[in-house]
């Protein structure tokens, strides 16, 4: 793969490898896992944005760190709440007065939204291939039918879905479960 390397600020002290999920929060997330969990088995599982509330993961994951404590999102409280702790959360771009960041990854290149920003911190942590599940790109709400806001309209999703078909330096090594990132990128084989 020729993707660029990145280090993390502060340095993430760890090599992971094998496959792992990126999860976003659409509403097709739990077939998209349960059909992901059925090829791969028990693996480490990246939550983007809102799916922290929604399923047990080993890493939170935003291009909006600031959503992890803000009032209406919360998605750090919710993991924990959940799921307990265990987890490390990361973000991309550095912002001052964000403690609950744990890593910062910089401006993650070719854009595609949180989820593949989220691919890319997968790459930079070891992890291979990466399947993105809850993410299709496709109008609708969010899981548990919570309201898709930019995400229930075309207009919304269309710019994220042209970004992620350009960035084909990212293609390689990753996969989707549903909508158009599995056009794009395909199913993984079991």
């Amino acid at each position: 793969m020729s993707q660029p390397t990145m280090i993390s600020s502060p340095p993430y002290p760890l090599r992971h490898e094998g496959p792992a999920l990126v999860v976003g929060n659409a509403f097709c997330m739990a077939d998209d896992l349960a059909a992901a969990h059925a090829i791969f088995g028990d693996v480490p599982v990246i939550a983007v944005n809102g799916a922290a509330r929604e399923v047990r993961a080993a890493f939170l994951f935003s291009a909006h760190p600031a959503r992890f404590v803000e009032p209406g999102y919360e998605w750090k409280k919710h993991q924990i709440r959940l799921f307990g702790g265990g987890f490390t959360v990361h973000g991309a771009r550095e912002r001052p007065n964000m403690p609950w960041v744990d890593y910062w990854w910089g401006a993650m290149p070719g854009g595609g939204g949180s989820a593949w920003g989220a691919r890319k911190l997968a790459f930079f942590l070891g992890f291979s291939p990466v399947i993105l599940c809850g993410c299709p790109l496709v109008p609708g709400c969010y899981a548990g039918y919570r309201p898709g806001m930019v995400m229930a309209t075309a207009e919304g999703v269309e710019p994220y879905r042209r970004e992620i078909e350009a960035d084909k330096e990212w293609h390689e090594g990753a996969f989707s479960m549903s909508g158009k990132t599995k056009e794009i990128l395909g199913l993984p084989c079991p």
